[in-house]
């Protein structure tokens, strides 16, 4: 199960639950404060619709038309956190990928010439090959990423270290840049899923991206 999915299941009853879902939002610290949020609204709205009894003369005497306002800014304020989740898919994918490689500082660092196996091992579980050499990939680890194992790079380009996420469950709408946290990123479709690349000064992101997508082979 992806992100959006898993969301739209939430949007559409916070309190449903599956071992799919369950199991996304083990794995997706975006999903489950998205859930988290979904209950609290859903609970504010349950409290709005069930008047005390002091109120309950005042609201009978209400003009329908106030009736009717109440419950159309309740289904606003529903559709208004779905819709900020649903339709900026990459601005949380990029914000999560960010957050995951802070987690690995290290990484940034790593100058040890990688074993051929080392590498194969990081790309393994993706289902992917790549035919750059072990001297331009300084750092491969395969990361537990929303609910799945992906292979997390360091390359070495003509413009320093650079951090590729290969995201083979994660299929981008469209390119996407961003800055976060003193990181400059990019995500773009590929052939299966996304690749997002991310440095810490300027460098060229689409010729990274480019580069990787050339070299990158896509097993079934």
């Amino acid at each position: 199960m992806n992100c959006d999915a898993a969301r739209l299941l939430i949007g559409a009853d916070p309190h449903a639950t599956s071992p799919e879902l369950e199991a996304h939002v083990r794995g997706c610290a975006a999903c489950a404060r998205f859930r988290e949020q979904m209950r609290s609204l859903d609970a504010h709205i349950r409290r709005a619709m069930q008047d005390p009894p002091q109120l309950v003369r005042a609201r009978r005497a209400a003009p329908p038309w106030r009736r009717w306002a109440l419950a159309a800014s309740v289904v606003f304020a529903t559709l208004a956190v779905v819709g900020v989740w649903l339709l900026r898919p990459n601005d949380t994918l990029a914000h999560e990928v960010v957050q995951h490689v802070q987690a690995e500082p290290e990484s940034w660092f790593a100058a040890q010439q990688l074993s051929t196996a080392e590498i194969d091992k990081a790309l393994r579980g993706a289902g992917v090959q790549l035919d750059l050499t072990s001297t331009h990939i300084l750092y491969a680890q395969s990361c537990f990423f929303r609910g799945h194992y992906v292979p997390h790079l360091v390359l070495q380009t003509a413009d320093g270290p650079a951090t590729v996420m290969i995201l083979r469950h994660e299929q981008a709408r469209a390119r996407a840049n961003f800055r976060e946290a003193g990181l400059s990123g990019v995500i773009v479709p590929a052939a299966h899923g996304s690749i997002a690349v991310l440095t810490r000064g300027p460098a060229n992101l689409d010729g990274i991206a480019g580069e990787v997508q050339h070299d990158m082979h896509w097993q079934p």
